[in-house]
């Protein structure tokens, strides 16, 4: 008999017979994902699909559900995350002339485009309109499908637990509590998989969530640091953007996860690689928009607005925006400035004009930084002239003038805060208001370092999140902040004359 060992958990059970057809599961078997999920989830973008499945459900059931989300919906069954131990399985079971049939839940047509793409199968048996195979109605084809005799299974849920029942022979890319009972004879044992709470927090990516520090330069600028009430008021402003941040990264990469499995490094992410269910997902993310609106109340219904503002701008970014040249960098830029805006609204102060107009121009200088950097990557893959940059309206022609208008804007936020130095407003809110004359070399050194850098193609995916992860960065804040600090309590009599 053919030995099949998972690399993962090297089990020792041995192969059925050659004669014995085996029957394989899609959502979490084959794949890791669950692909009707997925692509009810990604049909939200258009409200006219939407809109037709949930018809369809009510008409036919799920069955009638899968199969209007397969014909609304495009799937990609080559950037699906196949379980390798699953396909080398089957492999060795094809190796040995047995015969392999994919038996699904999912629809006919989604089955039937991944078993094309793979090509280890030698049938389909798979939902249509009017017929939901899963559970016993699964069983009942495979029963029919193989005249009542013995078969081998591989599944990973309880819905699966009447196969296995029936089954001569049974493998588990997962088992549930009901099956441990077989996992000592079992032909293929499951994989170790990683936590659900570790994957979740992941994909919540809570080192974003530094980005959410604009919130305190209001409360920074208007000296309010001392106080208590403001202190509070703030870190709940943070908090309620954060959850909020995490939500909206979680519903991205739901709408998006084709973009990633296809992208050289995102492929990681949880939802891409498989390692979390599209409905938790979209549970969590509900769930932290709702905390996030709760804590958004208590602050206050202006700074709630403020927050709903900037979730709806983030949405139509996402969903929009981020597909026309030139609008799509001003709305990142928006984006980060609406943070200091709520900031301001959470104490209860005016936003100062200065740190606005220098944050429109800083940031739009780090949008435009970002798409410098992914038409650099394009044109270093070679790519032909006048070649589109993916899902953006940019091409590599343009690299000459994004790198300008960034510089640019770069350039634009030094000049704001040049004036900002020299207004009547700081020098009757500060001591020693020369001292914040030296802000300006400290912010020339750092933008035009890392324009230097992004020419060199070492800030990475994100101007943004090297600006936190870089030693010289946070240096550069640091000192900053210092700067600004003895500028407001350190009085030098008679500094300048």
């Amino acid at each position: 008999m053919t030995q099949i060992v998972d690399t993962k958990t090297d089990p020792t059970a041995s192969a059925p017979t050659s004669a014995l057809p085996l029957y394989v599961d899609l959502d979490h078997t084959l794949v890791r994902t669950d692909v009707a999920q997925e692509m009810l989830i990604r049909s939200a973008k258009s409200p006219a699909a939407l809109g037709r499945a949930l018809k369809a459900t009510l008409q036919q059931g799920f069955s009638g559900l899968k199969a209007t989300l397969a014909q609304e919906v495009p799937l990609r069954a080559d950037l699906l995350p196949y379980n390798k131990a699953v396909l080398d399985y089957i492999t060795a079971a094809r190796a040995s002339g047995r015969p392999v049939i994919l038996a699904t839940a999912a629809d006919q047509h989604v089955a039937e485009a991944v078993a094309a793409h793979l090509g280890v199968f030698d049938e389909v048996i798979a939902s249509s309109p009017g017929s939901n195979l899963k559970g016993a109605a699964k069983l009942a084809a495979i029963q029919a499908h193989c005249d009542h005799g013995p078969f081998e299974y591989l599944g990973d849920s309880r819905a699966d637990l009447p196969i296995w029942q029936a089954a001569t022979a049974r493998g588990f890319a997962k088992a549930p509590k009901e099956a441990q009972h077989w996992l000592d004879e079992a032909t293929l044992q499951p994989s170790a998989t990683g936590s659900t709470a570790r994957a979740l927090l992941k994909a919540m990516r809570p080192h974003q969530w530094a980005k959410n520090a604009l919130l305190f330069l209001p409360l920074i600028f208007a000296h309010l640091y001392t106080d208590g009430a403001s202190l509070m008021a703030a870190a709940l402003g943070f908090l309620a953007f954060s959850l909020c941040a995490s939500a909206v990264y979680l519903l991205n990469d739901l709408l998006d996860v084709d973009s990633d499995r296809a992208h050289a490094t995102k492929c990681n992410r949880p939802f891409a690689a498989g390692t979390l269910r599209p409905f938790t997902g979209l549970a969590a993310s509900a769930g932290l928009f709702a905390l996030a609106l709760l804590l958004g109340a208590l602050i206050g219904p202006l700074f709630l607005a403020i927050l709903i503002t900037y979730v709806t701008l983030t949405k139509a970014y996402s969903l929009w925006l981020k597909q026309y040249s030139t609008i799509d960098v001003v709305v990142l830029a928006l984006l980060y400035t609406v943070r200091i805006i709520a900031g301001a609204a959470a104490i209860m102060v005016m936003p100062s004009p200065w740190l606005l107009t220098f944050s429109l121009f800083f940031f739009l200088s780090l949008a435009y930084m970002k798409r410098y950097i992914e038409l650099s990557r394009l044109i270093a893959a070679e790519a032909q002239a006048d070649e589109r940059l993916p899902a953006r309206n940019y091409y590599s022609g343009d690299i000459t003038v994004v790198q300008t208008f960034g510089i640019a804007n770069g350039a634009l936020s030094l000049l704001t805060l040049a004036e900002y130095v020299n207004s009547d407003t700081v020098k009757e809110r500060y001591l020693t208001p020369e001292f914040l004359w030296l802000l300006l070399p400290v912010m020339m050194f750092w933008t035009y370092r890392s324009w230097m850098w992004a020419n060199r193609d070492q800030i990475g995916d994100d101007p943004v999140v090297f600006a936190l992860r870089d030693q010289i960065s946070r240096i550069s804040v640091a000192a900053m902040l210092a700067i600004v600090l003895l500028a407001r309590y350190v009085d030098v009599g008679g500094f300048g004359g």
